[in-house]
């Protein structure tokens, strides 16, 4: 098929934002109330989260085929038809992971099956045609994108990171086989954010504790007294709350939603 024209998504070589952490409960709630919320109204007005769930559950069987022939047709039908990196990932490609675990828990697929069509989705995303325009102004603001060690679906953090990048970010993507690991990595250096991802497909409750319990240690050893941690996954996209719960600043499908908290 001929390649359609759209940013180049997780390109391989490349790869923060602020948030009040250390900071008085009032004045949280002055940047949340005069910088935040009316930042993000302004963000839903002009980029609409609207999920073709026709197109997602298509996608998600197509990932889970022999050859996941007819993925990359998709994305570019989605993309042309909106023109947006954000409706893509919002409207199509995390809608399509999530399918893909509902397909697991209706028996449909395998956990290995999931496992291969995230990899087939991320494959593909790298390699549709095109050049990301990343917007300048954020220079020397450090992110921080990583899963929790164990994880074996990368593309919550992916995503992360190329939507911090496209918005003038610099971000480090990294892959820590362990808990110590990862510790090494947050007090290396001064992050404004870390953002930390678990599976796009499966909810993970049982992985809740222990995420709590490092971001925890990661703000102890952190360089940066008002670090910003901010989670993505299944588990905080239906549940609201349970960032909260893990101690994390808030969750979002775009950790670069943060930079409006200068």
């Amino acid at each position: 098929m001929a390649p359609c024209t759209m940013p180049a998504v997780v390109s391989a070589g490349r790869h923060g934002a602020p948030a009040p952490t250390g900071r008085s409960q009032p004045e949280v709630m002055r940047l949340i109330e005069s910088v935040l919320l009316p930042g993000l109204v302004a963000w839903h007005q002009s980029l609409p989260a609207v999920v073709d769930e026709r197109r997602a559950i298509e996608l998600a069987r197509r990932l889970v085929g022999p050859t996941g022939t007819g993925v990359r047709e998709l994305l570019c039908e989605h993309y042309a038809g909106h023109g947006s990196l954000h409706r893509l990932f919002t409207g199509l490609v995390e809608p399509a992971a999530r399918r893909l675990g509902d397909l697991w828990s209706s028996d449909d697929c395998t956990e290995s099956e999931v496992t291969i069509g995230l990899c087939r989705l991320l494959s593909e995303l790298r390699q549709l045609d095109g050049c990301g325009s990343r917007v300048a102004g954020h220079a020397g603001r450090a992110a921080l994108v990583v899963p929790l060690p164990g994880e074996p679906h990368m593309l919550g953090a992916a995503l992360d990171a190329e939507s911090l990048w496209q918005a003038g970010w610099l971000p480090q993507s990294e892959y820590p086989e362990t808990d110590d690991a990862l510790q090494t990595l947050v007090a290396a250096r001064h992050y404004d954010v870390l953002c930390i991802s678990l599976s796009p497909s499966f909810r993970r409750s049982h992985r809740l504790d222990r995420l709590a319990q490092f971001i925890s240690r990661a703000r102890a050893v952190s360089l940066n007294p008002n670090l910003v941690v901010v989670v993505s996954g299944r588990a905080f996209h239906e549940d609201r709350s349970a960032a909260r719960r893990v101690g994390a600043d808030g969750s979002s499908r775009w950790a670069s939603r943060f930079e409006l908290l200068h």
